[in-house]
This record gives structure tokens, sequence and C-alpha cells, in this order.
């Protein structure tokens, strides 16, 4: 009973089973066994290639944000302690000023003629200057007071006072005007004006802030103070002041003033060095901006104002707009913040929609802060070309494991449908030949199809189906004598018996070796493909390391970039320079050296061990591609306000179409692969050349190398300095 249920179950498991062709079911067995599997594996080994990438940008992010922020803000103190330092000898000199105003208006004093000749009293009560050259004074009282012999004796008493004026304005660069105004609203100034074209009759001088800030309300220390900046009455736009109050007593007498204009104070933030596309502007207490680069203007939305009507502005103070000031701006709140609250340190702000670091400093003396701004973009600008070609080498790697294992599964399901046939047809075969036996055809040839267990299944068949054909004639000759005789008959049927039982084995023998033939099959089968998988994965990781040695070099060339240049300007004597650069560059080389008299006179303004490198590493480019025996010629000149060396040689020249491209780190020319080099030259004198105000030119014509051709004519330039050679060696 039993046995009889556990045939059924088999039989019902069986027909249950989906019928599927040999070829369908090798290539799923493929698949899963295979395929799949190593899939995963890779898509493993991807989602840790990736996982790694992000986990090192985030670090680099981090380091490169954290080293960043040291590096602006110590710029950014660095620079502002350097303009406390020139405010502070400008606040010196006005101190010098205040005391000698104080001398001159205590001691009596009587005007030389020609001073009394320059003076004219107008019509509606105005004492003033009515001419002067460059190197006088000018003087305005405005008549707001009524003008009598007292106001003409202060006018006397300060007029001592000239050649004070003319040295103060000489002894700094930065200033640009020198004045002293009175309670009574008189002015004397430096560089003479037209002051009948600037001031307007009757005007209130302490109305201004560049008086009244000085005053025992503002300034109950007297002290020197810094004013905000204005529109100068007199006509040099926008200004801020160094003012000190003038006392006799407790009553205020004057206060005198050194003008410095926000033209000067931009210039030197715009000479600033700043790394990251960075630059600086100044801000002043109230948070208005003093000194704003044309890249700060553009990234605010500000333009600076240059053009102003006097005769609107004289009549009454007149400071930046609102929009100047950073606590207007939504954007700038945290810097804002930290200006207002003296806070030094980082904020992040947006201008114009990029993310910028700002660094603030205070100008301790005046009251200002330095605020030096880099945009994140360029700062992350590394960090962020390694994390993008991370993820582009991982979509590459990506894509070529898709394409290889697509043309993998193909292949497989070829072999599949090969082996499929090459196993079908010989078992459609024997399927043939057993039909054949079971019509009672059973003299057969047995298919051969050169795999040993189908072969020896046929031969099995073959050879039982001629015992069945044997035993069927058997039969049939002895049938007549069975039907004679009841115990012949008996054992005939017996006999039959016995061959059915015995029939029944055979079938069952070959159809288990058909089961363990597809069982070897299968492990054949297993064995080919991890020779094949095991090839294929050679050759995949022979593709990785040849990029991870791609990305090896791109991370060394990035390190090899990741160094800073410090330019350190000052005045250089230009002839002998031009001569120590070529010296240390000729080698045994023989070089013309011809300076004229200007530039032998001549002094730049520049990094002398800069400029040094820039020049010797072009005479050394010239050198080297120049044929042993032709010419190299070194000229100096002046032209106009710049210094200028031409290397010429006559060497082979560069193709034009390679000109554009010399001075890029790293290029060689396609005609250079004879030369030993890096390609470094010209990349390196361009950009030391740039830091100091330089510029390069190139012209070339290719082809010759005889020592008689054109060859490559190098000129670099560079700004002229205001003193020249022979005041650099009385100066020192």
């Amino acid at each position: 009973m039993k046995v009889g249920v556990q045939v059924l179950a088999i039989s019902s498991r069986s027909s249950q089973l989906k019928q599927v062709p040999l070829a369908r079911w090798l290539g799923a067995s493929y698949l899963r066994t295979a395929v799949i599997p190593l899939c995963l594996i890779e898509l493993g080994f991807l989602a840790s290639y990736w996982a790694t990438g992000n986990f090192t940008y985030e670090r680099n992010v981090e380091t490169v944000s954290r080293l960043s922020e040291n590096y602006l803000a110590d710029i950014a103190a660095r620079e502002a302690a350097n303009i406390e330092a020139t405010l502070s000898s400008v606040e010196g000199l006005a101190k010098v000023f205040a005391a000698e105003t104080g001398e001159a208006l205590k001691r009596p004093a009587s005007a030389s003629p020609a001073e009394q000749a320059r003076h004219r009293m107008s019509a509606d009560g105005v004492f003033y200057t009515s001419r002067g050259g460059a190197d006088d004074t000018a003087s305005f009282y405005s008549g707001v007071y009524p003008i009598g012999a007292e106001q003409k004796d202060k006018v006397w008493r300060t007029a001592r006072l000239d050649h004070t004026m003319r040295h103060l304005k000489s002894a700094s660069p930065l200033i640009q005007q020198v004045y002293l105004n009175t309670w009574d609203s008189y002015n004397r100034i430096y560089p003479y004006i037209d002051v009948t074209k600037q001031y307007a009759p009757g005007m209130s001088i302490p109305s201004y802030n560049f008086y009244y800030e000085a005053d025992a309300k503002h300034n109950p220390q007297r002290k020197v103070v810094w004013t905000d900046a204005y529109i100068d009455p007199a006509g040099s736009g926008w200004m801020v002041s160094a003012i000190a109050p003038v006392y006799a007593g407790d009553k205020l007498e004057a206060v005198i003033g050194l003008d410095l204009t926000v033209d000067t104070i931009i210039d030197r933030i715009l000479a600033l060095n700043l790394p990251w596309q960075g630059y600086a502007m100044l801000v002043g207490r109230d948070g208005t901006i003093l000194a704003l680069p044309p890249t700060g203007e553009k990234d605010l939305g500000l333009t600076e104002l240059k053009k102003h009507s006097y005769e609107q502005i004289i009549a009454s103070d007149t400071f930046k707009p609102e929009q100047f000031n950073i606590a207007r701006h939504p954007r700038l709140k945290g810097l804002a913040d930290a200006v207002a609250k003296g806070r030094q340190g980082i904020s992040r702000v947006s201008f114009n929609g990029r993310e910028m670091l700002a660094a603030n400093a205070k100008v301790t003396g005046p009251g200002w802060t330095l605020v030096v701004v880099a945009p994140a973009s360029a700062i992350f600008a590394d960090a962020n070309m390694l994390h993008d070609q991370l993820i582009k080498v991982g979509f590459i790697m990506l894509v070529i494991l898709l394409l290889f294992y697509v043309a993998f599964f193909a292949f497989l399901l070829w072999r599949a449908q090969v082996m499929g046939e090459r196993v079908a047809r010989p078992l459609l075969a024997v399927e043939t030949v057993m039909n054949r036996i079971g019509a009672g055809e059973y003299d057969h040839a047995a298919p051969q199809c050169g795999v040993n267990e189908i072969d020896s299944l046929a031969d099995r068949l073959v050879a039982m189906g001629q015992s069945l054909g044997a035993a069927h004639r058997k039969i049939v000759d002895q049938e007549d004598l069975m039907r004679s005789a009841l115990d012949s008959e008996r054992r005939v049927t017996t006999g039959q018996r016995r061959f059915i039982n015995i029939l029944s084995h055979e079938f069952r023998t070959p159809l288990t070796v058909i089961d363990s033939s597809g069982q070897i099959l299968k492990r054949r089968a297993a064995r080919l493909t991890e020779e094949t998988v095991i090839e294929r994965s050679d050759m995949i990781r022979r593709a990785a390391a040849r990029i991870g040695d791609v990305m090896q070099s791109a991370m060394q060339l990035v390190r090899m970039e990741d160094g800073e240049t410090t330019c350190k300007p000052a005045s250089v004597a230009f002839g002998p320079l031009v001569r120590q650069a070529v010296a240390s560059a000729q080698g045994n080389r023989a070089v013309d050296i011809a300076v004229d008299g200007d530039a032998e006179r001549a002094a730049i303004y520049a990094d002398r061990t800069l400029v040094h490198t820039a020049l010797s590493a072009i005479v050394e480019n010239a050198c080297r591609y120049s044929p042993e025996g032709s010419p190299i010629t070194v000229k100096a000149t002046v032209e106009g306000d710049r210094c200028a060396v031409t290397i010429t040689d006559h060497g082979s020249g560069i193709p034009a179409d390679e000109l554009p491209m010399v001075c890029e780190r790293f290029y060689r020319g396609s005609n250079s692969t004879a030369v030993p080099g890096a390609g470094t030259g010209l990349y390196l004198a361009t950009t030391l050349l740039d830091a100091n105000g330089g510029l390069l030119a190139i012209n070339s014509v290719a082809g010759t190398g005889t020592g008689t051709g054109t060859g490559t004519t190098v000129t670099a330039s560079l700004p002229l300095a205001r003193a020249t050679v022979t005041e650099l060696w009385e100066a020192a």
C-alpha cells in the first residue's frame, strides 16, 4: 500500500514538471550558477568602490575646508595688520600737523607781499586765494562770519604751515590732500585748488563730518580719528580722512586732516595676491564698504560712484548710499554680524548665487574691517575634480562590466545551444530505434555520437532489440508446439513473464545511465564555465589595473600643482637682473647681451627671485632648442612704462598651430622629441611673470634650425618702478 502511494506521488510530481528543451535548460543553469552570482559580486565591488570614493571625497572636502579657512583667516589678519601699520604712519603725521597748527595759531605773523597779493575779498564776503601753483596752498574763508583783521591775521599765521603741509604730503604716497579747518569756517588746503569753483560762499565747515567727528562730543579723547567715506568738497571724489583737533585750552580752534582717496586704498587692496580667485574688500565702522575691487562689484551687484556733481554736494555731507552697507544685504547677514560685533573669523556667505568663504580681520586704528573673500567652488575645485573622475571611472567600469556580461551570457547561450543539439540529436536517434523496436523492427545499427555513455546506451539498446527479435522469432516458431501441449504452453507463458521482468530491468538500467550521463555532462559543463570565467576575470583584472594606473598619474599631477607662490615685489635694478639671469642659464653656450642706456638706468617693481627664475627659464629654453654654434641674443630695452627683455634663438622654431599651447604645462612641441625636457619652461615663466604684472609674447617660424633661420623670439615685459637705479643706489 505504501509503495503504491509513493509511486502515485512520484508520478504526480513528474506530471507537474514543466517540459523545456535541453538547450534552454542548460542556459538557465548557466545563468543561475554562473552569471547571476558573478554579477552580484562585481556589483558589490563597484558599490564598495563608490562608497570608498565618497568617503574619501568627504574627508578631502573637510580637510581642504579647514585648511582654506585657516589660510584665509591668516591672510586677512596679516593684511589687516599691514594696513593698520600703514595707517598708523598717517596718524603719526596727523599728530605732528596738529601740533604744528596749534603753535602757528598761537604766534602772531605778518604776511609777505606775495602772499597778500594772492588773496582777494569777493563781493559776497569770501576771503580767498585767487591764484597759485601746484606747489602752493589754497585758502578760503567762507564769510559765514564777517571777515575782519582778526580773521586775516589767522590766515597769515597759518601761511607759515605751507612748507609743513608740502612735506607731509610728500612723506606718504597715500596722502592726497593736507588741510586745516577752523571753527569760523576757514580752510587752508594743499595742493592748490580753485576754491571758488569747489566751495560755496557762506558754507559752514563745522557741519561736515571731517570737522565735527573730531569735536569734543565725538572725540572727547582728542586723538586722531578716521572719518567714514564721503565725497570731498574739494573735488577729489570719495575720501577718508585722518583728522585731529587743535585746542586752545578748552576751545576747539581748528581740525586738521590728511585725506586718503578711496581709489588709493582700492589700489592697495587690488595689489593683494590672493589664492582661489579671491579678493579683498575694506568695510568701515558702520558696515559701509570703503574699498571694493571690480570682481566684488560684480558679485554684489554694485557700481562704485565715480561721477559727482560738486555744485550739489558742497552744501552738506555726502556719504556712500545704503546699498554699500553690508547690513543691507540679507545674504551677508553672518558677515555683517561678525563685523558689527568686532568678531574675527570665517563666515559663509552667498554672492550672486555663489557660496563664498569670507575671513574678516579688524584694522584697529580706524576701526575698519578687512574682509578676504574666496569662492568655495575654486577652493574645492581639485577635490570636486577628483570626485568627478572617480564617479566617471566607476560608470566606465559599470559599462564595461555590463558589456562583458552581456557578451559572456550570449556566449553561454550559444554553448548551451551547441551542447543541447549535440546531446539531443543522439537521444532522438536512440528514441527512434526504441520506437522501431517497439513496432517489431528488431535489427538496427547502433547510432554513434562520440559520447561514451550515449553510445553505450545505443549499443545495449540494439543488442536488446536483437535479443527481442530472436526471442520473438523463437516464440513464433514454437507457437504451434505451445498449442499442442498445455505444459509446453505454461512453460512458454512462464518464460514470457520472466522475459518481461528482465526487459523492465534492462530498461531501468539504461535510463539510470542516461540520468547519470546528464549529471556527468552537467559537471563537465560547470568545469568548462569555470575556466572561461577565470580567463575573463583575468582580463577584467588587467583592465582594472590599467585604469588604476591612470588614476594614480592624475593624483600625482594634482599633488604636483598644489604649491603656492608668494610674490614680494620691490624696486629692482633691471640691467644687472637680466645679466644675472643669463649667466645662471646659459651654461656653456655663448649668449650676446645688449642692455641699452635706458634699461641700464631703469628699475622694475617686482619680486627679484621670481623674475630671475622666469628669465632664466626662457634663456635656458633658447639654449636647449638651438643648435650648437647658432647665435642666441638677449636685448633689454625700455618701452613706455615697461621694461622689456627679448630673447632670440635660431633653432628649429615652433609650428604656428602649436604656438598657443607652448605655455601649457607639460606640453612639448612635435619637433622637440630629440631634445630632453619636461615641457615646463615657458609655463613656469608665464606663471611667474604674471604674478609680477609681467607679460610674455612669443614669435616663431618653424622649419629653421641651421643657425641662419628666424627661430623663436620670446619677449618678457615688466612694469617700471617709480625709482631709477641711480636713486636705488643713492638710497642704499
